[in-house]
């Protein structure tokens, strides 16, 4: 059974899915699989999508609008632009419209 096992996670299936193929439970696949010395892979976790709010956001920061600014021109809250802009990988600028300096 350990062969079809880590012939169906070898395939591109994740666990939860072995485990339903097989009829057992997670736990019991991932033993499966670890005693067949499959290497599992890291989990995915949620699978992040592309979002356009986070590039509009981030068109206008990179134009030189302040978060302030932006939070006028679009009604989203500060806290939501600023965190959006650093999960799309924006640096922000300090007070004065400077990158921030890294931090040693």
């Amino acid at each position: 059974m350990s062969v079809d096992v880590a012939a169906l996670y070898e395939e591109g299936f994740g666990i939860r899915s072995v485990a339903e193929e097989i009829g057992r439970s997670y736990t019991t696949a991932r033993r499966q699989l670890l005693a067949a010395g499959v290497k599992l892979r890291p989990s995915g976790g949620r699978r992040l999508q592309a979002d356009p709010v986070a590039d509009y956001l981030a068109g206008l920061y990179r134009r030189g609008l302040s978060l302030r600014a932006i939070e006028a021109r679009t009604g989203y809250r500060y806290w939501f632009i600023r965190t959006r802009l650093l999960a799309a990988g924006v640096e922000l600028r300090d007070r004065n419209g400077r990158p921030r300096k890294a931090v040693v």
